[in-house]
């Protein structure tokens, strides 16, 4: 959809009291959004990030449903200082309606003031950087808070963190670097290393010493992608990405290294990539931790024009492994603490299957919320078909995926046969009935369904002792989504 910008161009003077400069003007850009989600399923838990397994889920909870409404507003702001320099500013706002209100105790919390009264504080950072012309060269640099992601569908990273990005546009060749500083020390969301009070400087996270002498311990990754484009019609690229961390006991350093093209042939394009991992299995939510890593991710897809709509086709397979020792499991380079997603997969366009972040708002769930995948990896297959009549549009999606690996430390287990049972993790359908009520308002009504795959099958030890199959996961959603 096509955003608006709110424009306003103010000429200032640069002085104190009346103490007169020259004139300077700044051009102020307005951009956002507010998204508004009704949703009535069986799946997903308000506030909740991870249904890798459903056997962990509630039990007292399987097969009910329940409804909820929440929102995420989002307010972007650009001040362009001149045509070299600007700053960019981005906060978000999230909230689920009745969640709680005026509440000092969350105030230092996120993701509440939807009940009544409403006046919670909850205003989110997301992006706080500068971006301007490198004199003499032709690059282009961010630095400051600003979106981090990969040139592979999303299944290496993408966030928002602190760092320092270059592009550097050639005649055919554009050469991207960053470098990013995800975490400064053991003091991050969730650390439970325990360290020595050094230098006096030192507290406690859950219960924990952790040591908080900046820039003693850290992770940090650059990333190094080019591209040439071969003709108007061709492009293709190589990457490398090197993440280093000392956040554990040790030093850990893991290579990823990537080859990526795409093909426009008139009616349709085709795309894919080339992941190879190697080093040291850095700090992650896996275990396995300094493990030496051998690992591998690859990818085809595509869309093509076909009748009144268009044809969309996405195949993965990012390897796993048996979680004995080592690691050929694919690492995206995920959130630490608390499960977080900031690797995924959205070109799959699934509601449950996996993370589909265009619909997130405090609700992210899915059954493979990582590509890592609990170190099981990812194999699937995703077919898409979209229509637009007018006003209104129709997506239709299918998704099977299954794991690339047993791995029984985090696979779980039939609780009847005491026995691993396959690996497919399931088939999802769903459906985006939509209307463009605006150029700026969209109408629509998603609806999704799982059939699980034997993965589930007796999984689920209830409270009062009897074993069940989780039931097959379901949502229904409206949604309305007001850009500007």
């Amino acid at each position: 959809m096509k955003q608006r910008s709110m424009k306003v161009s103010v000429a200032a003077l640069a002085a104190l009291g009346c103490m007169g400069t020259s004139a300077y003007a700044i051009e102020h850009q307005f951009n956002g959004m507010l998204r508004v989600k009704g949703d009535y399923t069986n799946f997903d838990q308000a506030g909740g990030n991870d249904a890798s397994g459903l056997s962990k889920l509630s039990y007292n909870n399987l097969g009910k449903s329940f409804f909820f409404t929440e929102q995420r507003a989002r307010l972007k702001y650009t001040g362009k200082l001149n045509n070299d320099v600007k700053l960019v500013t981005q906060f978000e706002i999230d909230s689920r309606w009745g969640d709680s209100s005026q509440d000092v105790l969350l105030s230092g919390g996120r993701n509440y003031g939807g009940a009544m009264e409403a006046d919670q504080v909850n205003l989110e950072t997301k992006n706080v950087y500068m971006e301007f012309k490198v004199p003499y060269l032709p690059t282009t640099a961010r630095v400051g808070i600003q979106p981090v992601d990969d040139v592979y569908k999303g299944i290496f990273i993408g966030t928002d963190a602190a760092a320092v990005t270059t592009v550097t546009k050639l005649e055919n060749t554009t050469i991207n670097f960053n470098w990013m500083r995800g975490y400064d020390n053991r003091n991050f969301k969730g650390s439970t290393s325990t360290v020595p009070a050094v230098y006096g400087n030192a507290g406690t996270q859950n219960g924990q010493s952790v040591e908080k002498v900046p820039g003693r311990h850290s992770l940090d990754s650059f990333m190094l992608d080019v591209k040439y484009d071969v003709s108007k019609a061709l492009k293709i690229g190589a990457s490398d990405y090197v993440v280093y961390e000392n956040l554990g006991s040790g030093s850990n350093v893991i290579n990823t290294m990537g080859l990526n093209a795409s093909y426009n042939f008139g009616p349709g394009t085709v795309d894919g990539f080339f992941l190879f991992q190697f080093g040291d299995n850095p700090v992650n939510n896996f275990g396995q931790v300094g493990q030496k890593v051998s690992s591998f991710a690859l990818n085809m897809g595509g869309k093509m024009k076909v009748g009144p709509g268009t044809a969309r086709a996405n195949f993965l397979y990012a390897s796993g492994d048996d979680g004995k020792g080592h690691v050929s499991a694919f690492q995206g380079l995920n959130q630490l603490g608390d499960g977080n997603t900031t690797s995924t997969f959205p070109a799959a366009q699934m509601t449950m299957l996996i993370t589909n972040t265009k619909y997130a708002a405090n609700t992210d769930r899915a059954l493979i919320n990582t590509i890592t995948n609990y170190n099981m990896g990812v194999k699937g297959a995703f077919f898409g078909y979209d229509v637009e009549i007018d006003n209104a549009f129709i997506k239709t999606n299918l998704g099977l995926a299954a794991v690339a690996q047993e791995n029984q430390t985090f696979k779980p287990k039939n609780q009847t046969s005491g026995k691993y049972n396959s690996n497919y993790i399931g088939t999802e359908i769903n459906a985006e009935f939509g209307y463009k009520i605006s150029e700026n308002l969209t109408a629509s009504l998603v609806s999704g369904y799982v059939f699980l795959g034997d993965y589930y099958k007796d999984t689920a030890k209830l409270v009062d002792g009897s074993i069940k199959t989780p039931d097959n996961p379901w949502k229904n959603m409206i949604v309305l989504n007001l850009t500007f």
